[in-house]
């Protein structure tokens, strides 16, 4: 037998067609957006993870001056690895763009063929997809390279340049001019009369640790060294950047996006409650009826709870549509830009389902059920009388303003404190919300600007080994992990080793064993204090390093410890007078084969941008689903307000007063309210998103503060105000629309 309750289904929603249609649009907005992204986002770890596996990506690789004979081959092979020759050929384009040619790689590093396919015959190419948008080369173009004219038959992504950085010592990706492509065997023999490159990959046969592979790749430079053979460079995969940013980088970004999602779960969960509150007080003798009639608590319950989860469903399906058709293209160009990724399926994701959909909706009906649970105790009788509050002795309020219009305010002010009470958390929660999503760019901006200040000498010059130059600062340097158990990561610290009167870094360095400085954003991210130790990691030679902080500089957008020059290489256990970069405010003519990286103030500035590149273009979707929240919130609870109050309004009708001045008792009293809300608010969200960017950018190597500069605050005020006048004009025309006969039809 169907229930009777559930043909007032209708009328309910009816009745409450905005409140209800506003929630949609808040769980819409959040399902589609969070889903869209975490899909794509959890999407291609997956996917970079497999394909890494599958086109059996090196597992470390070595440059030397000639090609490697079958016998010193087959002795490398002894040591449990597969050895493959990846030659290659540096050839320009033009007079800044550098493009690395390959063979088709059968074994090791395979190419991923997004569009076309991989060239087969003479004179054809298949060119990274990325190198290939950023430079509008498309399949059918024909280019020419150092005299050679080739034809553009697909576009790929190769393992090992996931990032498209072409020097070891290069701290950035370079996409514009600098691309990999894959030729045929006659075309690559063409190029290599010209230039070629011997370089070897290999893979172990089992996996190993980073230090074990490390120590593998000794093995393998020491084998080539007896056999005579030069090494021009030696890279693990760890340590070749062009493989291992992007694994490390990617999925960085998801903390800020359910660091959204949750603030927009609690604020629903708010919502929900005020509702609910208020959809009893409203069916207050519907209910009180329904029990005398012997419906249960429980039947009255659920009905009650029936709408809700209906609009919760509809919203969810509607979110998770939208959220698997128009936002992956969005968020999936966003990283393509960015990025050389192998191809994405988009799929039905579990974890962003949980996340987005299954949790809220969840955590939405506990806290409805628990409410409508908890005020169900009250008898039938209180029920139909509205008697809904617990008794309490009221101290009379005397107010002694003469005009009976801003008593009555007052008045109003004092009867709804409860309903201004929940007006402030909403604005509370829709202002932080709001900041959340505009102070993004500030603070990315800031951080920027802090890493470039944190470059004190114009050029800092990393060395393979050691060599003398003049008008230089000697340095040692030298780059550690320490485990960060918020982010469960391991951060990256370059260990300075400066001389005790550096003219680049003025500090007081630590004269004892084991003692160190850190930078500001260190000790920050990892929340320690003057007299703690923190342990450090060689992860070459898995050897650790418990060091006390003496101290913190004001060095802001780098992770970085600093000590003296001496205590430093007692700690690395080298020559006293050792050292393995050079400082200096001038470009030094250093043979770039002695140079292992070098560090400019511009290339600070790129690995920000670099680094910070996926948060930046979150940004814009963060603002727009902040405002469109911000704007609902504000809506449902003002709405709340009048809704609450129209049993008084319609009394005023009844004693002749109009529109207008009803308008001015209650509009100007919860305007009064919102005005006050905003500014007691804004100063209290500034506070709580400090620690939530903690959790934001729990998973980027780096400290990012929440910066919001002064006009930002103004802004959050006049967007409220603004936002609130659209929902008061909106609100006027429903104070026309009180009935008369309202006030006699509720009379006891």
């Amino acid at each position: 037998m169907r229930n009777p309750l559930n043909k007032a289904l209708k009328k309910e929603f009816k009745q409450n067609i905005a409140r209800y249609l506003s929630i949609m649009i808040i769980l819409i907005v959040m399902i589609s957006a969070v889903s869209g992204f975490l899909t794509v986002a959890y999407g291609y770890q997956d996917v970079l993870k497999d394909n890494q596996i599958s086109s059996h990506v090196e597992d470390g690789q070595l440059t030397v001056t000639n090609k490697i004979n079958q016998k010193t081959i087959h002795e490398i092979e002894e040591k449990s690895l597969q050895l493959y020759e990846n030659f290659y050929s540096q050839q320009e384009i033009n007079d800044e763009t550098t493009l690395r040619l390959f063979k088709n790689r059968d074994y090791v590093n395979q190419a991923t063929v997004h569009s076309g396919r991989l060239p087969k015959n003479n004179h054809e190419i298949a060119l990274d997809r990325l190198f290939a948008v950023k430079n509008n080369y498309e399949i059918g173009t024909t280019i020419r390279i150092n005299h050679y004219s080739v034809t553009i038959v697909g576009l790929i992504s190769v393992p090992d340049y996931s990032s498209l950085i072409e020097k070891s010592s290069d701290l950035m990706m370079d996409p514009i001019h600098f691309g990999i492509g894959i030729v045929d065997d006659k075309s690559f023999d063409k190029y290599s009369e010209f230039n070629i490159n011997y370089q070897y990959s290999y893979i172990n046969t089992s996996p190993l640790s980073e230090k074990q592979n490390y120590d593998q790749l000794t093995k393998l430079k020491d084998i080539c060294q007896q056999n005579g053979y030069q090494i021009t460079q030696m890279l693990t995969s760890e340590m070749n950047q062009c493989i291992s940013f992007l694994p490390n980088d990617m999925g960085s970004d998801i903390p800020m996006i359910q660091t959204l999602l949750y603030i927009m779960v609690v604020i629903l969960a708010f919502i929900f409650v005020v509702i609910s509150q208020t959809i009893i007080e409203e069916q207050a003798p519907v209910i009180g009826t329904l029990l005398s009639n012997g419906y249960t608590k429980r039947e009255i319950v659920h009905h009650y709870m029936l709408l809700p989860m209906i609009i919760t469903i509809i919203a969810s399906i509607i979110g998770n549509i939208i959220g698997y058709t128009l936002f992956p293209p969005l968020f999936m160009d966003m990283y393509k830009n960015s990025y050389c990724l192998p191809p994405l399926d988009i799929h039905f994701m579990k974890e962003a389902f949980i996340s987005t959909t299954f949790i809220p909706f969840i955590f939405m009906m506990v806290v409805l059920y628990l409410i409508l649970n908890y005020k169900m105790r009250i008898s039938p009788l209180r029920f139909l009388r509205r008697d809904l509050r617990k008794y309490k002795k009221r101290k009379y309020i005397h107010l002694k303003e003469k005009s009976f219009i801003k008593r009555f305010q007052k008045r109003i002010i004092i009867q709804n404190k409860g309903t201004y009470v929940m007006l402030f958390l909403g604005i509370f929660f829709a202002s932080f919300i709001f900041l959340f999503g505009f102070m993004m760019t500030p603070s990315i901006n800031r951080y920027l600007d802090h890493m470039e200040k944190s470059i004190h000498a114009h050029y800092q010059y990393i060395l393979k080994a050691p060599l003398e130059i003049k008008n230089a600062e000697k340095a040692t340097m030298t780059t550690l992990k320490t485990y960060y158990q918020q982010g469960d990561l391991n951060l990256d610290v370059t260990l300075y080793g400066l001389s005790e009167d550096s003219q680049y870094y003025q500090m007081d360095l630590p004269t004892q064993e084991n003692h160190i400085i850190l930078s500001y954003d260190l000790a920050h991210k990892m929340n320690v204090q003057k007299g703690d130790m923190i342990r450090f990691t060689n992860p070459y030679t898995e050897k650790n390093y418990d060091l006390i902080v003496d101290g913190m500089n004001e060095d802001r957008g780098m992770l970085a410890a600093f000590t003296s020059q001496e205590l430093c290489n007692k700690l690395l256990a080298e020559d006293h007078d050792y050292f393995n970069a050079y400082l200096s405010d001038q470009k030094l003519d250093i043979d770039d084969m002695y140079i292992l990286s070098t560090i400019t103030k511009d290339d600070m500035i790129k690995i920000g941008e670099q680094m910070t590149t996926t948060f930046a273009q979150l940004i814009p979707i963060m603002t727009s689903v902040s405002l469109v929240v911000y704007f609902v919130v504000i809506y449902i609870l003002t709405k709340l307000v009048l809704d609450r109050n129209t049993l008084y309004m319609s009394f005023l009708k009844v004693m002749g007063y109009e529109n207008k001045e009803i308008k001015k008792l209650y509009l100007q009293a919860t305007t009064f309210i919102v005005v006050i809300s905003l500014i007691v608010s804004i100063p209290l969200c500034s506070i709580g998103l400090n620690q939530l960017l903690l959790f934001a950018f729990m998973q980027f190597s780096g400290y990012i503060e929440a910066y919001i500069p002064y006009e930002l605050y103004g802004l959050v005020f006049i967007v409220g105000l603004l936002t609130y006048f659209i929902v008061n004009y909106i609100l006027t025309k429903q104070i026309e629309r009180v009935n008369l006969g309202e006030s006699l039809k509720d009379m006891e």
